[in-house]
Order: C-alpha cells, then structure tokens, then sequence
C-alpha cells in the first residue's frame, strides 16, 4: 500500500472513531449538596436552636434557593420548624446519609446505562442534585422559575431504600424526566395519574420481578392487596375525580389523609400503573413516554371508563 494510502486510512479511521466518540451518550453529572448539610450541622452543633435554623437560610439554603424556601403552603415559621426537625433527626440518620452518599455516583450511572437499554441515549436535561432534602423527597422533577429540576433527597433515601438496590427507584425518576420532554404536567388529576402511573408502570417493565418495595408501592403502608380489595370503588373514586384542579382531590390519591380512610394513602400511583399496564398491552413503553398530551387524556380517560365498565359501572 502506498503511502498515501496508508495516511488516508488512517485519516478515515480517525474521523470515524471522532464520529462515534462523539455520538456515544455522555454520562450524566450531579450536584452534590449532601456534604454542605453535614457540614453546616457541625460548624453549628454549639449553638442554640433559633441561630442554628438562620444559619441554615445562609450555609445551605442558599445553595439552591427554589428549592430551600417555604413551599407547599408553608409559612416562614413553619418551613424554619421542618429544619429545626431535620437536624434533631440528623444525627441518627448520619450513618445511612453518608452511605448514600458514597454509593450515589456509581449507581447513579448505572441507573443512566441501565436506563438506556430502553431509551438509547438518554442523558437528563436538567440539572440533578443530591442533597439533604428536609424529609420533602427521595426523588422526583421539581420546578422552580420556570426550570425543571431532577432532584434526589439523601436524607429520604436512606430511610426507604436498600442502598445497594435502588435501580427500580432511579428508572422511575429518570422515566420523569423523558416524560416531560413531551408531556408537561397539568394541573387535572388526570395528568399526575398519568405521569406517576406511567412513572410506576416504568419502573417495573425495566425491572421484571421488582418488588412492591422497590416500585415505592409500599410506602407508608402497603398499597396494592388493600386498593385490589375494592378495586370497584378505588376505579370509581378514580373516575370521578380525573378531571378535578382541587389540591384536595391531588392529595386524595397521591398523598393520602382523612379524606381517603377507606384507601390507603399514595393509592392513586398504583391506580396509575394499572391503568398504563392496560395501555401497554397496546402501546411500547417509548410509545407511551412520548405520548402527545391531547391522546394521552383520550387515552387514560377512555382506559379507566373501560375497567369501570368491566367492574359494573360507578354508582
């Protein structure tokens, strides 16, 4: 081979190698708060309550200011009280915290590979944080200033999840993130059944044989043995709130509390997931992520009339 041969082979292979290097998915970086909590607690564990709570709004609230700020309804006094309760906590939890900590960046990144056995090239395209996150959350998007935010509380983690086996957990939060690429969350019940369904149903089609546990479907109490028990009625009570804007009716199904005694609290996931296991019997779970919203509600409304229908119909 001549010479110029040789120097245009090997010219070829170096743009294609440039070629796929730079088509391969990055892996996916993190902000990590964790360590600015445990260090506030220290540099703070002599004084009196009322200073240890202001210096919070300085050494940690300011590190992500949508996030560390009364929300939800919580009044300043309130939201100064939640961190009051976080750090009387904090001491007995430190040892799972930092374990989460330590193990976060590699699972993270197998939860990014292992997600994209199903969505090739996914990489979130939001900022991700980890950190101490007042009890509010293990994971999930939140909005601040009209920007989406991944984030993955430490704190709540270490209380629910086996921390060498949270996979199922990083796909649900990571199937969030794809999903709201096509579908903004609405204010309608019928959005957040969707989302959290689809997010559930997710979880378990990439982790066959996942446990209850594992798709958060037992927390605080176990959900599924005692929704299947009145299944007809949980349809029903479903149904008849799936286009409701009431934060009540958002609480009755997602959060739980008095108004649902006869279901347990977070029942409204479950619901969800049986709804899109309907749909995926039709549709690939790609499919369904990328549903456009207006076929998403025809969608879901139309399943959940089906399986009211196959119950006996509402009442």
């Amino acid at each position: 081979m001549s010479k110029a041969l040789i120097a245009m082979s090997v010219a070829m292979v170096f743009v294609f190698t440039a070629h796929f290097a730079a088509a391969e998915p990055k892996s996916a970086p993190y902000i990590d708060l964790t360590g600015d909590f445990a260090r506030y607690f220290d540099e703070t564990a002599g004084m009196d309550e009322a200073a240890r709570v202001a210096q919070f709004h300085e050494k940690v609230g300011a590190k992500l200011p949508g996030f560390y700020a009364p929300r939800f309804g919580l009044t300043p006094e309130r939201y100064d009280a939640k961190v009051a309760r976080a750090l009387k906590r904090f001491g007995e939890l430190r040892p799972r915290y930092e374990e989460i900590q330590k193990i976060f960046p590699a699972a993270f990144e197998a939860g990014i590979q292992h997600f994209r056995k199903r969505f090739p090239g996914f990489t979130p395209n939001v900022p991700v944080y980890l950190l101490h996150s007042l009890g509010e959350m293990d994971g999930g998007t939140r909005e601040f200033d009209g920007k989406i935010y991944l984030i993955f509380g430490a704190d709540v983690i270490a209380g629910l999840h086996d921390p060498h086996d949270i996979t199922a957990f990083l796909d649900h939060e990571m199937f969030h993130v794809e999903n709201q690429k096509f579908f903004r969350e609405c204010e309608q019940v019928w959005c957040l059944l969707w989302a959290e369904g689809l997010a559930t149903y997710a979880a378990k089609v990439m982790n066959p044989g996942a446990s209850d546990q594992q798709l958060l479907l037992t927390s605080p109490k176990p959900i599924r043995a005692a929704v299947d028990a009145k299944w007809p009625s949980a349809l029903c009570f479903t149904r008849t709130r799936l286009l409701s804007t009431q934060s009540a009716d958002m609480d009755a199904l997602f959060v739980g509390g008095d108004s649902v005694g006869e279901f347990p609290d977070r029942f409204g996931y479950y619901v969800g997931m049986r709804i899109a296991e309907e749909l995926g019997r039709e549709y690939s779970l790609p499919a369904l992520a990328h549903m456009p919203p207006q076929q998403a509600e025809k969608a879901i409304v139309s399943t959940l009339d089906r399986l009211v229908q196959a119950t006996g119909g509402c009442r």
